[in-house]
């Protein structure tokens, strides 16, 4: 039947299969490449994922200490007024949870208390109090003589537990105080990343004394907190460790 012209014929179903069909090899050359490409890539796009996540809980980390930190002195007062234990004086685990108890515990929410011990010299000593918050991150208190009070943040509970953080990676170094140092830059009388009185980024990266870089020093590597803090939480291309 013909309209105007136009015959209509029915398609040959037989040849139009075999043009448009792909032979079985077409099919696993394709998906060996795409197993390539995702092989390739995968380990980025989790790495860029980690490191996202751990970037979303040292800000919450730091928000929660800082707003702690400003209800505490609401009630008690500025930090100078505080019962900071003086340079050379004895601090030990009961000294910190009394003064965690009395400055930090009625202003965080959700959280454990561990007595930590460590081994120091073939013998076990305070390693300071160590808190679990509701995220299950873990956050540890010591070294509070000498008017500096130094936090260090576990992003990783497991690494913490096995002892097997990382610098930079799952573990990070804040902290505030009240010393000679602190009367230079007031930020460090407020709850901050540690070194927060420094802003050269080469410095941060290279400095002997705790610089983030991949070498171990004395001191560990305390300026990577900082250093991704002014990069504004983001993970610099250059950053040592991979998430």
């Amino acid at each position: 039947m013909g309209i105007e012209g136009f015959t209509f014929k029915k398609p040959n179903s037989a040849k139009t299969m075999s043009k448009v069909a792909f032979t079985l090899a077409e099919v696993l050359i394709t998906l060996g490449i795409i197993g390539v490409v995702a092989a390739m890539t995968l380990p980025t796009v989790i790495s860029k994922y980690r490191a996202n996540v751990t970037m979303t809980k040292l800000q919450k980390f730091l928000s929660t200490m800082q707003q702690a930190q400003l209800r505490s002195i609401v009630d008690n007062g500025e930090v100078d007024g505080w019962d900071w234990v003086p340079d050379g004086g004895e601090s030990n685990n009961e000294i910190v949870l009394a003064w965690f108890n009395k400055y930090w515990a009625p202003y965080i929410k959700k959280f454990k208390i561990i007595d930590r011990k460590i081994i120091k010299d073939n013998e076990q000593v305070d390693g300071g109090i160590t808190f679990i918050l509701g995220d299950g991150t873990v956050a540890n208190m010591s070294n509070f003589s000498g008017g500096y009070l130094h936090v260090r943040y576990y992003t990783n509970y497991k690494t913490f537990i096995d002892n097997k953080a990382v610098d930079g990676k799952d573990s990070f170094l804040f902290g505030f105080g009240l010393n000679e140092h602190t009367k230079n830059d007031k930020c460090l009388m407020r709850f901050d990343a540690y070194a927060c009185d420094k802003y050269d980024e080469n410095v941060l990266k290279n400095n002997s004394w705790g610089g983030c870089y991949p070498e171990q020093t004395a001191n560990g590597h305390p300026y990577c907190t900082r250093l991704l803090q002014i990069n504004g939480w983001k993970v610099p291309d250059d950053y040592p460790y991979k998430f």
